[in-house]
């Protein structure tokens, strides 16, 4: 028997987690000195928004909708995701080179992930409603 993974679903729901998590406790992911910061505190709950309604939309859509309503709520967190990832490397010189491979490093799974995912749907591998 082979189990398939349904990666973009999966990635959903962690993104509405993660979306819950930054919106009930946005200063958990925060290092100590910025937690303090309101305007920190803002950004992050701003970002827990973004995520819960697009991984909603997304599960909401494979659960209950078509797949090609599910595949424009995946590829709208992929794009999402990868727009996060090229800031982080723009930024550099903001937030200097740990602060770039940081950011990088955390949103560089969710890409991965998303772009494997929908690269499995496409080709049939995961499974279907």
């Amino acid at each position: 028997m082979t189990v398939r993974v349904d990666l973009p679903l999966l990635l959903a729901s962690a993104r509405v987690v993660v979306g819950v998590v930054l919106i009930a406790a946005p200063t958990v992911v925060l290092p100590r000195d910025d937690a303090a910061n309101g305007t920190n505190a803002l950004l992050m709950r701003t970002i827990g928004i973004r995520d819960l309604v697009l991984g909603s939309g997304a599960v909401v859509a494979r659960t209950a909708g078509s797949r090609d309503d599910f595949r424009r709520w995946a590829a709208a967190g992929l794009a999402s995701d990868t727009g996060d990832l090229l800031a982080g490397i723009g930024g550099a010189h903001l937030v200097g080179r740990a602060g770039a491979i940081k950011a990088v490093a955390v949103v560089a799974p969710w890409v991965g992930v998303g772009a494997a995912g929908l690269w499995q749907k496409r080709r049939g591998v995961s499974p279907d409603r």
